[in-house]
């Protein structure tokens, strides 16, 4: 029989087949925020209203597969880019508009199909 500390060092070993990398982790990640992405273009409301500039707030919805920063650590990140304020407004209201609260909805409605989305990424990486 081996000692304790023989069968702690495997164990270790074997836990940490089991974590995914930085490269694993983006790839997750990714695909949940492509996943979510969906979601909230479905979610989001668009008008009449033409903007030349910005086109449509659903339009503008973009996945990045880093943090808000630009760093690569395993993070992905969904958002409006520069028209992240007017949906801001929309989601949470203001004194004359009132919230739709449509962000919030599509993350609700969204989380189980993003973690099947990253734990398929996971298993096909843990899994060979």
């Amino acid at each position: 029989m081996a000692g304790f500390s023989k069968q702690l060092d495997e164990y270790m070993k074997n836990i940490k087949k089991l974590v995914p990398d930085t490269e694993t982790r983006s790839e997750m990640t990714k695909a949940g925020a492509d996943v979510y992405k969906e979601e909230l273009i479905k979610n989001t409301p668009r008008t009449k209203h033409k903007d030349v500039k910005y086109g449509h707030l659903r339009d503008n919805i973009t996945v990045q597969n880093t943090d808000m920063d630009g760093e690569r650590n395993g993070v992905s990140a969904v958002g409006f880019g520069k028209k992240a304020y007017v949906a801001r407004f929309l989601n949470d209201g203001t004194k004359k508009l009132e919230a739709t609260h449509f962000v919030d909805n599509a993350r609700r409605q969204s989380t189980k199909d993003v973690f099947k989305a990253e734990q398929e990424v996971y298993e096909k990486h843990i899994k060979g």
